[in-house]
């Protein structure tokens, strides 16, 4: 092709092609601020026919992300920009979009207290999450995108004393999805007065306390304490 540059001047630019595919693979656009970013990384001035070249590759390696556009294609296209064969089926290669991967692959919140919710952040790295499904208990959130990875802040509502939960979580790009499996419970509500396995009086007088997680016999001739009822220690009875 009669516009095709010179040697000296491909050469100079062919170290831009491979960070331009990179960026491309995980759906960022390349515009003329990238571009800057690029050539200033490899030191190249900015000159006209670099950012007007550059962005005639990147047209070109935005099909990548199209699975109507096959690598021959690609390549050959590249080729016809003067880009020898090798880097134009490396570039082409690293252009194709990455799979969505997100860490952890698991999430259990374990044991949470009555009343209490919990949260938690997730890394996504590879194509853009293009949609996110949750269940009625959880509630996803962007946090960051980027082309390197996506932040997404995963919340849990509060349940009631004595669930389980196991629901999950849908992450989708533009080729794949990844779903996620989260679990809980909630500890069991310890009632408030109850009878006193040490002491044995016919009224409920055990009570529990809340601040400070223990439980305390209101009859004065018992008094026992002890966080669990198999625990409690009473200064006047044995059991």
């Amino acid at each position: 092709m009669s516009d095709r540059l010179s040697e000296d001047k491909l050469n100079e630019l062919l170290p831009c092609l491979g960070p331009m595919a990179e960026l491309i693979s995980v759906g960022s656009k390349i515009d003329r601020q990238i571009l800057v970013n690029i050539t200033s990384e490899m030191g190249i001035d900015g000159k006209a026919w670099v950012f007007a070249e550059l962005e005639l590759w990147s047209s070109i390696l935005i099909k990548c992300q199209s699975k109507s556009c096959t690598k021959d294609v690609i390549v050959a296209e590249l080729q016809n920009r003067g880009i020898p064969e090798f880097p134009a089926v490396l570039a082409y290669e690293s252009a194709k979009p990455k799979p969505l991967t997100i860490e952890p692959k698991f999430v259990d919140f374990g044991c949470l207290k009555f009343g209490e919710g919990a949260s938690t952040t997730l890394q996504a790295s590879g194509e853009p999450i293009v949609e996110a499904i949750a269940g009625s208990r959880l509630k996803l959130t962007l946090l960051k995108s980027g082309p390197a990875k996506t932040l997404v802040k995963l919340q849990l509502s509060s349940s009631a004393s004595g669930e389980s939960v196991k629901e999950e979580i849908i992450l989708r790009g533009n080729t794949g999805e990844v779903r996620i499996t989260v679990t809980a419970r909630w500890e069991e509500e310890r009632p408030r007065l109850s009878y006193c396995p040490v002491c044995k009086i016919s009224k409920k007088s055990l009570f529990w306390n809340y601040v400070d997680k223990k439980y305390e016999c209101l009859n004065l001739e018992c008094k026992a304490t002890g966080p669990d009822l198999d625990k409690l220690v009473s200064p006047y009875k044995r059991r």
